[in-house]
């Protein structure tokens, strides 16, 4: 699909080709990032849609296999569509008959707006809760080949601030290499000596926090946006962590 990725860059006919084999992995994806079942009617098709196309203009080899970038940014489309969604309907008023001044509910409105816009920052918040339990239980599953899951690693993640700092400087390297970060994504492994020479971290570091250090690969990579966002809050010591 590499191949045919780059042709569509150049040929119209060849992207059309491409979308039209994709079609059924675009609904897929849409669904099980949307949490419900997607059709071709939906806005979220025509999100998603847009998304491939953009991942089409903009994939190298570099990026990897094209199926997995590709539903990277996907994923990540939907999302922020999700949440401009969510931020817009909490601006809606309830109608403008409550709001209009008349009867009782003149001095009261305010309130009412309040109330209407609390509700939908909980509905938000706990559908954020959903998508961050998805992506637990997705990466969960894909650690289990590596022989561990995401809550054996989180319940022995580094603490020591400048244990941190050195699983962040080993991550930053290994995520600004394509082809080391698809090693390590594919064995579940770290090349420890050849980390260690470049980085400077310590073997007996990279021994003791691998299964660490590859959840964060995994998770960087760009497929967890929200996992990513609570894998920072580790790193960087916040108060917070989902």
């Amino acid at each position: 699909m590499n191949d045919k990725a780059a042709e569509a860059q150049k040929s119209n006919k060849a992207r059309e080709e491409l979308i039209k084999e994709n079609e059924q992995n675009i609904l897929k994806i849409a669904s099980k990032t949307c949490g419900k079942y997607v059709t071709k009617s939906d806005d979220e098709w025509s999100v998603a849609l847009i998304a491939f196309n953009r991942a089409i203009d903009s994939y190298s080899p570099e990026s990897g296999d094209f199926a997995a970038y590709s539903g990277r940014v996907m994923k990540n489309a939907l999302i922020d569509h999700h949440r401009s969604e969510v931020r817009y309907a909490s601006e809606i008023s309830v109608s403008d008959e409550v709001f209009s001044g008349a009867g009782e509910y003149e001095e009261n409105s305010e309130i009412i707006k309040a109330v209407v816009r609390d509700g939908k920052e909980e509905t938000a918040r706990r559908e954020e809760q959903g998508n961050i339990r998805e992506e637990i239980l997705e990466v969960s599953e894909r650690l289990q080949k590596y022989g561990f899951t995401f809550y054996d690693v989180a319940k022995a993640s580094p603490k020591a601030e400048k244990t941190k700092q050195e699983c962040v400087k080993v991550l930053t390297y290994i995520l600004s290499d394509p082809k080391l970060t698809q090693k390590v994504i594919q064995s579940g492994r770290l090349p420890a000596k050849d980390i260690s020479r470049i980085t400077g971290a310590a073997i007996k570091l990279l021994d003791r926090y691998r299964k660490y250090l590859v959840m964060g690969v995994v998770i960087l990579n760009g497929e967890y946006p929200l996992l990513a966002d609570y894998l920072k809050y580790i790193n960087e010591g916040k108060e917070g962590a989902p």
